[in-house]
């Protein structure tokens, strides 16, 4: 029965993955409203903890307000940090830092090959190191669709001292726009 739940579980994020791509880039987003991104982090940080309960989560999270299509702003949150989980080694840590606008999402994996960055966020691709993982390779070209239609910008890079660092910037503020 576990075997069949995660598999039921792998497939319901595959369909929601290709849902999000078939939505042609001329078709406007869903409707933008101000979103309290650190909210959307810590609901996506649950997800990612119940995916990795043998990791330890170490979080910083300012107050930081985008402009955005919450539901996909959230979906592309909880890629990240799936990313980041899938490659973690067995009791590693995920440093989740959110600063001014800038995200940024830390493991301790295997890091990405230097030749490899340029394609992480083409539809499809995966890199010969995580085919025998779970995913469908197309994660992070949802991260890069739905960061820019925010307005911001995504970037992966190995981080100092082995892993990977994801960083999202997104334009926002860290109070919420007046009411009118």
């Amino acid at each position: 029965m576990a075997s069949v739940k995660a598999q039921m579980t792998e497939l319901a994020a595959l369909i929601g993955d290709l849902q999000e791509l078939a939505r042609p880039d001329a078709v406007q987003p869903g409707p933008l409203e101000v979103v309290p991104l650190h909210t959307l982090l810590r609901t996506a940080l649950d997800r990612a903890r119940l995916r990795g309960p043998e990791l330890t989560f170490v979080t910083d999270l300012a107050p930081w307000y985008v402009r955005a299509e919450a539901p996909a702003l959230e979906r592309a949150l909880v890629n990240v940090l799936d990313n980041a989980v899938k490659f973690s080694p067995p009791r590693g840590t995920v440093e989740v830092t959110l600063m001014r606008g800038e995200l940024t999402v830390r493991d301790q994996g295997p890091g990405i090959a230097p030749d490899e960055l340029p394609h992480v966020f083409d539809r499809f691709w995966r890199s010969p190191s995580a085919r025998s993982l779970p995913g469908s390779g197309l994660g992070l070209s949802i991260v890069a669709r739905t960061v820019q239609q925010a307005g911001g910008t995504v970037s992966l890079a190995p981080a100092e001292g082995g892993g990977t660092a994801a960083t999202l910037r997104l334009p926002g503020a860290p109070t919420p726009p007046p009411e009118l």
